[in-house]
């Protein structure tokens, strides 16, 4: 695999580099840093945010990309030209108009990114537990397939997470969604065979792995199960089926786990894929 890493201005891409790191040593990747600045100005500062980034990776193979222009532009067209598996991007540290500069590049890049977009909010030392949503059926299995992969290649834990429709009132209590999760996996349901089949992706991959079913919104049930559950990643996809009036009547659900997270999310998408 190979590792764009997008490097903002420092001290603010420490949690980016910093993390971006930990993908690239479980995975034992290459590692790209890229700086893109406006002017001919802020190159030479430029240099200077990429050897502190670069000191921040040790014994990774580690190169570096100067580019000046417009980031979004140049993030994009260095994705497609260098062939990278993965972009490494922050989620904004500053405050003001910076912050709102850095927020529509990081949205740009998680959207029209052709590879898979790993966006970075609080730093995290380690990779031990990750929420693997199972989103769609239609994009269920590469989102699966992917977390899966990682969590055993990091020797991480790994919560299966379906949302499925308000459960009905009747069932009020943790013991009852517990049981009806247990129905619901005897049945020849589609939701059913595919949690099912999740399971056995993650049993073949050899992670040790929890299913969970919650019934509501899905942001909101997603998000709720990130904050509260200790985890260190969220693994999650973007449908390929949807189109602007689909999101305006729906919402986008991986921009909101993107934008509300409070720990590092990755948008899995299949190859040749771009929202």
């Amino acid at each position: 695999m190979r590792i764009l890493l997008c490097v903002a201005g420092m001290p603010y891409a420490k949690a980016t580099v910093g993390f971006g790191g930990v993908m690239a040593r479980i995975t034992a990747s290459p590692v790209t840093l890229l700086h893109v600045v406006g002017q001919k100005e802020e190159q030479v500062a430029g240099d200077r945010i990429l050897a502190l980034a670069g000191e921040m990776l040790p014994a990774l193979t580690v190169e570096t990309r100067l580019r000046r222009g417009d980031p979004i532009g140049r993030i994009l067209a260095e994705t497609r030209e260098g062939g990278y598996d993965l972009v490494v991007i922050g989620t904004p540290q500053a405050v003001g108009l910076a912050q709102h500069l850095q927020s529509s590049v990081t949205q740009q890049i998680v959207r029209r990114a052709p590879t898979s977009v790993l966006v970075v909010g609080r730093a995290r030392p380690g990779l031990e537990r990750i929420l693997i949503c199972s989103g769609g059926l239609d994009v269920a299995e590469p989102v699966i397939e992917t977390g899966a992969r990682l969590a055993g290649m990091a020797h991480a834990r790994a919560t299966l997470l379906h949302v499925a429709s308000p459960i009905p009132s009747m069932y009020t209590g943790l013991n009852e969604i517990e049981e009806t999760l247990l129905e619901l996996l005897q049945t020849a349901t589609p939701i059913a065979r595919h949690l099912c089949h999740g399971a056995e992706i993650l049993a073949r991959h050899q992670v040790a792995a929890d299913l969970k079913l919650r019934y509501g919104v899905v942001a909101d049930e997603i998000l709720r199960e990130a904050h509260t559950g200790g985890y260190d990643l969220i693994v999650l996809g973007v449908a390929r089926t949807a189109v602007r009036l689909k999101r305006w009547l729906l919402g986008d659900v991986t921009q909101r786990i993107v934008d509300h997270a409070l720990l590092p999310v990755l948008v899995v998408k299949q190859i040749g894929e771009s929202p």
